[in-house]
């Protein structure tokens, strides 16, 4: 009898793609529900937690608790009915770099990452309600495209 019970993370599809006329190993985001382990690098990095933690979070899916849930990952340069996937640069495989911004309101953290050399690539912010942090990783250069997360601590 096999298990009906999904595995919320999976591997992801590496890919390399040329933005501005440069080369960037980058990975494919899965649109919603399920994570990759390349998402957990982001995650980690703007909630300052280890990436066990959120691996924890992602397992706990499984028992049926919301603790963390991608709202979903879209191309802002295609149609709703048409879609293809998101892709994000690999944060461990390319040269970064990072501005830190000053955050106002709910935004506990916001920071712009520069990708091989390339300004603004991404933009991550993070920000912080009474029950639940929102994560939103805004593609900036290339296609735009936007990835929402929400956690509950």
């Amino acid at each position: 009898m096999s298990s009906s019970i999904p595995e919320y993370l999976r591997s992801s599809v590496k890919v390399k793609e040329v933005v501005d006329g440069v080369e960037v190993n980058s990975f494919k985001v899965p649109p919603h529900r399920f994570f990759v382990n390349e998402e957990l690098t982001y995650l980690a990095v703007s909630l300052n937690v280890d990436e066990k933690v959120l691996m924890n979070k992602i397992n706990e899916l499984k028992l049926g608790r919301k603790t963390i849930e991608k709202l979903y990952a879209a191309r802002l340069d295609e149609e709703a009915w048409r879609y293809h996937e998101l892709e994000l640069p690999d944060l461990l495989s390319n040269d970064i770099d990072g501005t830190q911004t000053e955050g106002r309101g709910n935004v506990a953290y916001a920071i712009y990452i520069h990708v091989n050399g390339i300004k603004n690539f991404l933009k991550i912010v993070t920000f912080k309600y009474v029950s639940y942090v929102e994560v939103d990783i805004l593609r900036l250069k290339g296609y735009k495209g936007i990835v929402r997360y929400l956690i509950h601590f």
